[in-house]
């Protein structure tokens, strides 16, 4: 079953403002390391990848739902979309510049988001980059209505989608991913009133 096939041709019309400006600072470090290949992990509807494209990138991205790669083929038939599982990548070692995973891992089962980390190492090349851009929690009382308009949000997408965004709030987001991956823990930058953050690593 696809949960995302009832909002996908809605997708980029609501999330999308709140996501561009996490995904141009992806970017401009994708781009700053002079990433050409680049592999978009759970892309959903391909903004990210499409973004990247139109940067010169040769992109590919992968997602389970066909609802979500339907609309990113529509819309940017300059990415490469494939229909796969990103805990078990079809793809050789370090064989991109560049892995992108934006607010993936808070949807995943937590076994699945540590197998996806580990993919999305195996497949950077040494000296490639890895980007990821997913909610975390902020310090305590900072901007409490935003953490509940997400949560309202989150709640749409589905009971599993939801009980596993909220496992993974409660073991502090990203953060304690990173960590137990030994990844350095804190994000570059945040958003939105701190409930998101980008983390990358540059060195394998």
């Amino acid at each position: 079953m696809d949960d995302y096939s009832r909002f996908a041709f809605l997708y980029d019309t609501l999330v999308g403002p709140f996501l561009r400006p996490i995904h141009e600072a992806m970017l401009k470090i994708m781009t700053a390391q002079g990433s050409r290949t680049v592999l978009d992990l759970c892309c959903g509807t391909g903004m990210l990848a499409g973004m990247a494209a139109d940067r010169g990138a040769r992109v590919v991205g992968v997602d389970l739902s066909p609802a979500m790669l339907h609309e990113g083929r529509t819309k940017h038939p300059a990415v490469t979309f494939l229909d796969g599982d990103a805990t078990s990548l079809i793809f050789s070692d370090n064989e991109f510049d560049a892995v992108l995973l934006s607010f993936a891992l808070h949807e995943k089962s937590r076994q699945s988001g540590y197998e996806i980390l580990a993919e999305a190492w195996r497949v950077m090349k040494p000296d490639g980059v890895l980007l990821i851009a997913d909610y975390r929690k902020p310090p305590s009382g900072q901007s409490p209505w935003t953490g509940v308009g997400i949560s309202l949000i989150e709640r749409m997408a589905g009971r599993e989608h939801y009980a596993h965004f909220k496992e993974y709030m409660e073991n502090n987001g990203a953060e304690s991913y990173l960590e137990r991956i030994g990844l350095l823990p804190q994000p570059v930058r945040t958003f939105l009133h701190g409930w998101a953050g980008l983390y990358f690593c540059d060195e394998k």
